[in-house]
């Protein structure tokens, strides 16, 4: 049987994991260049990897009772963005590409297993989010926003056969937050969140520790660009439809 104290273990040393690329990412806040229009194309690109939002996630779904794989998670690394007008909230639509990465640790029956995963998050149109209205060249620019697709897959990581994340409002799984510029030099400092519902699908590699294992779990998490470097407003769902007239 396995103690609380060795489940907690894994669980702790996640959550430690965290807190040190939290405070990085505060200290080394998302900074980008002007677009030329009074503001800043989204989501950001940087030749470095501060501009990736954070959080966690987890996978329960298809294990042993007691088991599960508690999961640091970042995406970011975007390219081949594309911001244009239009969407839901009335501001832009951004097309990206990007990557997800996951630091896997697992807990109960898989107490060991210890894993990063690179997901590529490919196809601009596999990937969307919509940004309220900013008002061009005001020194702080906040806006509502919303992740409308979110969507990636691999199937040559040595443990999994298949590890996909899916979410965003499109995929019925509302996902609102918020951004927020702020004027910095000639350029904008970048901060926000989003809640990201999204669903983890995977199968296990017949030659891993995964073996004979598959499910599919949802959850709704909370993601940060340099957290706690502006103000945030906590949005619901209902309140930005609110706001919005949706």
């Amino acid at each position: 049987m396995t103690s609380r104290s060795s489940i907690r273990l894994p669980i702790l040393l996640v959550m430690l994991g965290l807190l040190a690329f939290s405070a990085a990412a505060h200290a080394q806040c998302c900074i980008v260049a002007d677009n030329g229009a009074g503001t800043a194309t989204l989501p950001p690109i940087t030749t470095g990897a501060t501009c990736v939002y954070l959080g966690t996630s987890e996978i329960t779904a298809g294990l042993p009772a007691g088991t599960t794989i508690q999961i640091v998670t970042t995406f970011g690394f975007f390219i081949n963005q594309n911001e244009y007008a239009g969407g839901w909230l009335g501001g832009t639509v951004s097309e990206w590409e990007g990557l997800c990465e996951m630091q896997m640790t697992g807990t109960g029956a898989l107490s060991g297993f210890s894993h990063t995963v690179q997901i590529p998050l490919t196809g601009v149109q596999n990937n969307m989010m919509e940004w309220g209205p900013r008002t061009a060249y005001a020194p702080v620019q906040s806006a509502a926003a919303d992740v409308y697709r979110f969507f990636g897959q691999t199937f040559t990581h040595p443990q999994f056969d298949l590890l996909r994340v899916v979410g965003g409002n499109d995929f019925g799984m509302p996902s609102p937050g918020q951004i927020q510029l702020v004027q910095s030099g000639g350029g904008w400092a970048v901060s926000g969140y989003f809640d990201l519902a999204h669903r983890i699908d995977f199968v296990g590699s017949s030659t891993g520790s995964l073996a004979g294992y598959s499910g599919s779990t949802m959850v709704q998490r909370r993601f940060e660009i340099c957290p706690g470097t502006v103000a945030e407003q906590d949005m619901s769902w209902s309140q930005l439809k609110a706001m919005y007239g949706g």
